[in-house]
């Protein structure tokens, strides 16, 4: 039975995919993104209390106890990081498992791993949460430190592999990152080439992390860059929303 290192587990989540979610944080992440909220998440090793291996049972035991929430609200369990993929045997097992307990299943992802990391994994999926920080390719390089052309590959390659599996798009709005209309239209025009995707969701930078990179004794680069106000991210959405007008988009609980 695989081991793994989890970061940490957060009961009855909303935001993590349909109903009431038990959210399962691994660690270990191969992008450094300026603006990450969970630096703690990007070491797999445990660090300074932030981590603690544990095998496919010892975590299935903990989703468990949840099942009643599950049923109630639609709910289920997702897997998170860090980036998941990074242990995808132990994420493999887990959602396995699940599946026969007949527990929804859902991973957050990067998609920065090689494809038959993610091909384990597929078949154990009910949905698929996927980010794309930017289109271009050295902006994304510059502001997480890899390229991008392996997450777009990826996304294009499952998409037309694995059919059953609900598949949404994601990206995290930053201010003098990937704010403005231009790289989020080459985005959602990308998107919406893809029949299989449910959606695309604006998601607005926060500063929510900046305690654990206090805690860690890291500099935050972006502490004072101020998030996106609610007017502006409805206007973003709504301008993708009438540029790719097939693509249904998301932000801040809205659908446009």
């Amino acid at each position: 039975m695989e081991r793994g290192t989890v970061l940490r587990m957060e009961k009855t989540s909303i935001y993590d995919g349909e109903g009431l979610r038990t959210v399962v944080y691994l660690k270990g992440c191969p992008l450094r993104c300026s603006w990450c909220s969970t630096p703690e998440s990007q070491k797999r090793t445990i660090e300074k209390g932030f981590g603690r291996i544990m095998t496919v049972k010892e975590v299935i035991k903990e989703i468990e106890k949840d099942a009643v929430f599950f049923f109630h609200s639609q709910g289920g369990v997702t897997i998170s990081g860090g980036e998941a993929l990074m242990q995808a045997d132990f994420v493999r097992e887990l959602l396995q498992e699940s599946m026969y307990l007949g527990i929804n299943t859902a991973l957050e992802t990067s998609f920065f791993a090689d494809y038959q990391e993610i091909k384990k994994i597929g078949s154990f999926l009910n949905s698929i949460y996927i980010d794309i920080k930017c289109f271009d390719t050295e902006k994304h390089k510059q502001w997480t430190g890899v390229s991008n052309k392996l997450i777009l590959s990826n996304i294009e390659k499952f998409t037309q592999e694995f059919h059953s599996c609900s598949v949404h798009i994601r990206i995290p709005v930053i201010p003098t990152v990937n704010m403005n209309q231009s790289e989020l239209l080459k985005i959602a025009k990308f998107v919406g080439e893809l029949s299989e995707v449910e959606d695309l969701e604006l998601l607005p930078y926060h500063r929510y992390g900046l305690q654990s990179y206090q805690q860690l004794g890291i500099k935050y680069s972006m502490e004072n860059l101020e998030p996106p106000s609610e007017e502006k991210m409805f206007e973003l959405a709504e301008f993708l929303a009438e540029q790719v007008p097939n693509m249904k988009v998301l932000t801040m609980g809205k659908s446009f």
